[in-house]
């Protein structure tokens, strides 16, 4: 009988459904696809920093071929594993589309090691174990950047993220439009950037729901991505369950959910496999999946604001897991549609933004990959960058101003005007 409670996935989500782990990762045949994508094998072009080569690592760990005892083969897995931004370019590249970046999820769970600084993790986490807690210290902190208390926070040891953190985000608090509604047509599942850092994002994505119906916003509510990728898959899995019991509680229980990020929409269309052996379970993920939804299911395809935007324009999707799912597809066809000749179509060996938060991540590589990113930007002369997230929105405009600032960065969401 599986255990609910185990630390690690059984199976995953792949092109023929659920598949075991050991399957999945066997399933590559070391063709070489991947590396032509992959950031961190064109910075050190080193056979382990690809996609196949950390592939093989979690194949060999599973077969027990591989321990990593001895200091110095953990020292390269652990690098191997912080040098991956889950940027999902390997996915795409890939024939078989195997799903690497969920197999250095595993690895990372499997040498047990921690990302974030321990006080930014300790504090992200109380978005989980305390929201209303999480909430108090955001409006402090913003008061505090205020005054300016913060930029001498980020000098003490433990702090220096801070630096990071005062370069990227905006100075205003987001706006507290919508609330509670007793029947409503759609639920939104707003980020935590959309919800406490960036209010333009979070009021459009309000209004453009608004228009369906009645909203009824989830506020202060995990959606499990974050432990996920940087937590505990177990209380990952746990506040999987809560979204789909307060979810079953809303009407039918067939209620859209609306969420303004591109990764939590691939995490949870995918939760699935959090769940996989209970079949109970995987039926209401599954059913919860389907109601996932993201802004581009309710954009126009000819948007008003056409000409408030520098063009040429371009999609920069930054998104975990794929670079290739429905909403990332369907932003390219709107863009297309709206901009015609003035659309940038990139390549799949083009650059990326780091996603969730990677530049955060302790000696990580993160810095190197964004200028790909911006050179990318600046190869095709692009005035306008579309990305389907706001971390990705906050990060790539950072380093635009820096090196390209004739570039623009737009969250996909103002299409909408």
């Amino acid at each position: 009988m599986p255990n609910i409670q185990r630390e690690h996935l059984t199976s995953l989500q792949t092109l023929n459904g659920l598949r075991n782990i050991q399957d999945s990762v066997s399933f590559c045949n070391r063709c070489g696809m991947c590396a032509s994508v992959c950031p961190s094998y064109q910075q050190t072009r080193q056979e382990p920093f690809s996609p196949r080569g950390r592939n093989q690592t979690l194949r060999l760990m599973l077969s027990g071929k591989v321990k990593l005892k001895r200091e110095p083969e953990r020292k390269l897995a652990e690098e191997m594993v912080r040098s991956c931004v889950l940027c999902g370019q390997c996915v795409q590249a890939c024939p078989g589309e195997i799903p690497t970046p969920e197999h250095v999820l595993e690895l990372r769970r499997r040498l047990g090691i921690s990302l974030l600084p321990t006080t930014l993790f300790l504090l992200l986490r109380l978005r989980q174990t305390a929201p209303k807690l999480f909430a108090v210290f955001v409006k402090i902190g913003l008061a505090l950047r205020w005054t300016g208390v913060l930029y001498l926070l980020a000098c003490v040891p433990g702090f220096t993220w801070g630096w990071h953190v005062l370069q990227i985000l905006p100075r205003k608090a987001a706006s507290s439009a919508g609330g509670y509604c007793t029947d409503p047509s759609l639920i939104y599942l707003p980020s935590l950037e959309a919800e406490y850092l960036m209010p333009t994002l979070f009021q459009q994505t309000y209004d453009l729901a608004s228009h369906r119906g009645n909203v009824l916003v989830w506020r202060n509510t995990p959606s499990g991505l974050f432990e996920y990728i940087y937590g505990d898959i177990r209380r990952a899995r746990k506040l999987v369950r809560q979204l789909i019991s307060k979810h079953a509680a809303v009407g039918d229980g067939k209620r859209p959910v609306l969420t303004d990020s591109i990764d939590i929409y691939n995490f949870l269309t995918r939760s699935t496999q959090l769940f996989a052996g209970f079949k109970l379970l995987e039926r209401k993920a599954e059913n919860f999946a389907a109601c996932i939804r993201y802004v581009t299911d309710f954009l126009p395809e000819k948007a008003p604001a056409k000409n408030t935007f520098a063009m040429p324009v371009q999609l920069l999707s930054g998104a975990a897991f794929s670079q290739q799912t429905l909403p990332q597809l369907k932003a390219q066809q709107i863009l297309r549609s709206l901009f015609r000749e003035n659309f940038v179509q990139c390549g799949y060996k083009d650059g990326t933004i780091p996603p969730v938060g990677c530049g955060f991540v302790k000696h990580t590589r993160a810095p190197a990959y964004s200028l790909l990113a911006v050179q990318s930007i600046s190869a095709h002369q692009t005035k306008t960058v579309f990305v389907l997230s706001g971390l990705a929105a906050l990060e790539l405009t950072f380093y635009a101003r820096k090196f390209y600032p004739v570039a623009q960065v737009r969250h996909i969401i103002e299409l909408n005007g």
